[in-house]
């Protein structure tokens, strides 16, 4: 990928809220089905997660697979939510009218790269967050005045990798690229401009945030704008209509 243009992240909220606007009621009615399942699942994973020990002290193994099961059910209620919405997202910027029948059907695949996409993200993020407070252990015995040096670089990195992996789940999901090809595609896709992705980051953050400030009724539509919007800065940088990843993704 040669000198990729930087993302114009007012064209893409622009454009991520127009797409929006083609089918409200479709994304938000998804959103807020999967994300009640999403939120039933968690639930019931705290309920039986309670009750993992018993009045005896003794491990509940019914108890325990209640609580896998529960676990299981919470990570894949999520992904279906994440797929979907990005799936409706790319068809309503593609000027169609995604129908719900669009967004709940459920595509294995694409739900197994979003799954190894972010754990992967999360595990290098986990890797320098140990890093850093490692390095501070051993900073404080040998000087204790540097000793918030590397918590403040862990900082630094992780606000980096997060701001440079933005894309990789559209590119995972849209592009059909597996997890490290992902992650390797977004870094050299905003590394040549960081800024405008750490803008568009915030952005995305501030849209998630304010829907959490009026709770459901906002994050039912924070979400799918958000997604809608991140689809758009995709589209600016890798072109559209490249819905590779998608199996029997409809106009």
């Amino acid at each position: 990928m040669s000198g990729p243009a930087p993302l114009a992240i007012r064209s893409a909220v622009e454009r991520g809220w127009l797409a929006f606007s083609h089918c409200p009621w479709v994304l938000m009615g998804f959103t807020l089905v999967s994300g009640a399942s999403n939120l039933l699942a968690q639930v019931w994973f705290r309920r039986e997660s309670g009750r993992v020990i018993s009045e005896l002290g003794q491990p509940d193994a019914l108890a325990i697979s209640l609580a896998a099961g529960a676990w299981i059910l919470y990570v894949a209620t999520g992904l279906w939510m994440v797929v979907g919405l990005m799936r409706g997202s790319l068809l309503a910027l593609d000027q169609g009218r995604p129908r719900f029948g669009d967004l709940i059907r459920l595509d294995g695949r694409a739900m197994v790269r979003c799954f190894g996409t972010l754990a992967l993200a999360l595990v290098v993020l986990a890797l320098i967050v140990r890093l850093a407070q490692a390095s501070s252990w051993l900073l404080t015995l040998l000087q204790p005045l540097l000793a918030p040096l590397p918590l403040l670089a862990g900082v630094a990195a992780a606000i980096y990798l997060s701001a440079d992996q933005i894309l990789c789940l559209p590119l995972s999901l849209i592009g059909g690229l597996n997890p490290v090809a992902a992650f390797q595609g977004s870094r050299a896709a905003t590394d040549p401009h960081w800024l405008h992705a750490l803008g568009l980051t915030l952005v995305l953050l501030a849209m998630v945030l304010a829907g959490f400030l009026v709770l459901v009724v906002g994050l039912v539509v924070a979400l799918p704008v958000a997604t809608c919007t991140l689809t758009a800065a995709y589209q600016q940088l890798f072109g559209a209509g490249q819905g590779t990843g998608w199996r029997g993704s409809s106009g």
